[in-house]
């Protein structure tokens, strides 16, 4: 319970408290159970991935454990099990919390109230939930779900210590190494069940340590689990045109959590290799070939983007039907092999500019993301946005290469496009504003330098193009031939044939320099004249 962060935990004695929430200045109180059309329509929300949902729950598990919440909020007889009864009212109103995270509100960023008037209600509950649940895997359930909801709603609990009660808890049951015997002998639904569990934990661990720059709680050599197989759903039926469009919809949400899973088995390498850098030299502890390990992975990070599930089969609401969230993932990989880090802070300038142009797309992604109210962990797409820009100003100050093939207004560009979203994000995530701050002092020097030193560049190429002009005169000058010839007393003088072949070989050259096109407009004017 120290991992959740409320005001006031509910109590038999005061069953409607109304804690103080510091974000919308407004008093919260416990949310009561919709009506059940709405209470449908929050389910289906849940299921179409619009927030970042993880296999925590099957549509079975969901179903069950709301038909129960009604069920015990209509009956007036004693239940005979309460436990049981507030263990679906716990998961029902965890699962209209996590929804109405993703329901569009008045602002467009969800509905925060009613999310977390929800969520007060399930805490009402959340000792039946996992003090008196009828096993750990249904204990480990409760706190996974009570970590997606804090992935979504960071003020609301400690998101670090959920996963770690998670990820130990299902070391203890072993959910982290499948045995042959178990994948043979064990039934198929709790195999498949515990798989799902465990990748969710997984991902949460992976999500934290690399966003936050922290250990794993365990690597991928303790790990041997099989991603979750996204058919298992059609088992029972004969062919796959007797599958639901809703099954559909969820077994391309498997499919695409589990490539979710694969690249943060990727991240998870990348991490390893460039820490090991850093690492003495041990028979136990071998350090990888740094060189032969980066001509390795970019190819298989390249596979990852292209094998990407097709999106067409998403559902259209599914945050897994934007190109732009899975250019996020793959450009956010592609940061983290590239860009400088503690261990590695010398960087080819093949893999600056590779890290530019990965953070200016992962620019342009967050900000149609965020345009169209589809980023789903907002304090993370701040991280992201945030360490691309500065990815950006980095690349820039540091590499000579970057700003002559760059224009300046494409830099200024992507520069303002990075600042006006966080300013954007700021609105909603309050935690945001340093960021933006310390972004908009960075960018606006940074812009200041680059129109300074676009007009330095501007007048040494123009010191350049004046040079290779009297040069190219200086050459065609031995070469004129004046002819002269007095024809009633008057001396006429012409340039031959040769003379033009030279001087159209100096305009071809001067045309390499587009920014003095004007300039040789009037070079040409003048030459007609005088011919």
């Amino acid at each position: 319970m120290t991992a959740i962060r409320v005001d006031a935990l509910p109590s038999p004695s005061q069953p409607n408290s109304r804690p103080y929430d510091p974000f919308s200045s407004m008093m919260v109180e416990e949310a009561s159970l919709p009506p059940r059309h709405a209470a449908d329509h929050l389910v289906e929300t849940y299921f179409q991935y619009l927030t970042p949902h993880l296999p925590i729950l099957e549509r079975s598990h969901a179903t069950n454990a709301i038909n129960g919440a009604y069920h015990a909020s209509n009956t007036t007889t004693v239940a005979v099990d309460i436990n049981q009864n507030n263990k679906d009212i716990f998961t029902t109103y965890m699962i209209f919390a996590i929804a109405l995270c993703g329901v569009p509100g008045p602002s467009g960023n969800g509905r925060p109230i009613q999310s977390e008037g929800c969520f007060r209600s399930a805490i009402a509950s959340v000792e039946s939930a996992i003090v008196y649940a009828k096993s750990d895997i249904e204990t480990l359930r409760s706190v996974l779900l009570l970590a997606q909801f804090v992935a979504l709603c960071p003020s609301q609990g400690s998101l670090w210590h959920l996963t770690g009660i998670a990820l130990r808890m299902c070391i203890d049951i072993g959910l982290h190494w499948e045995t042959d015997e178990q994948r043979l002998t064990m039934d198929p639904a709790v195999l498949r069940d515990r798989r799902r569990l465990w990748y969710t934990t997984y991902q949460f661990d992976r999500f934290l340590s690399i966003t936050l720059g922290r250990p794993f709680g365990i690597i991928d050599e303790s790990v041997r689990v099989e991603l979750p197989n996204p058919w298992a759903t059609m088992a029972t039926s004969q062919t796959i045109n007797d599958v639901s469009s809703t099954d559909k919809f969820d077994i391309h949400g498997q499919r695409a959590l589990n490539h979710i899973f694969k690249m943060s088995h990727l991240e998870s390498e990348i991490t390893h290799v460039q820490h090991s850098q850093s690492w003495s030299v041990r028979i136990a502890y071998p350090r990888a070939n740094y060189a032969a390990w980066m001509q390795d992975i970019g190819p298989r990070l390249q596979e990852w983007y292209t094998t990407i599930p097709d999106l067409s089969k998403a559902h259209p609401l599914s945050i897994f039907a934007c190109q732009a969230y899975w250019d996020i993932v793959y450009n956010n990989a592609i940061l983290l092999l590239h860009r400088p880090n503690s261990t590695v802070p010398n960087v080819s300038t093949e893999s600056l500019a590779i890290s530019f142009d990965a953070s200016c797309k992962m620019i342009n992604s967050i900000k149609l993301l965020q345009r169209d109210g589809r980023v789903d962990v907002l304090w993370r797409s701040v991280h992201q946005l945030f360490m691309a820009g500065l990815g950006v100003i980095y690349c820039l100050w540091h590499s000579k290469d970057i700003r002559d093939c760059h224009s300046v207004g494409s830099c200024i560009q992507t520069l303002q496009s990075c600042a006006s979203t966080l300013s954007a994000m700021s609105e909603t995530l309050h935690g945001a504003a340093g960021c933006r701050d310390v972004f908009d002092t960075l960018s606006s020097a940074t812009i200041n330098w680059l129109i300074t030193y676009d007009v330095e560049k501007a007048q040494q190429n123009r010191q350049e193009f004046e040079t290779q002009l009297n040069d190219l005169l200086q050459q065609v000058q031995p070469s004129r031939r004046v002819f002269t010839a007095v024809e009633d007393g008057t001396e006429t003088s012409m340039l031959a044939i040769t003379d033009g072949f030279a001087f159209s070989e100096l305009l071809s050259s001067a045309a390499q320099w587009p920014e003095f096109q004007g300039m040789m407009l009037g070079v040409d004017s003048g030459y007609q004249d005088a011919a």
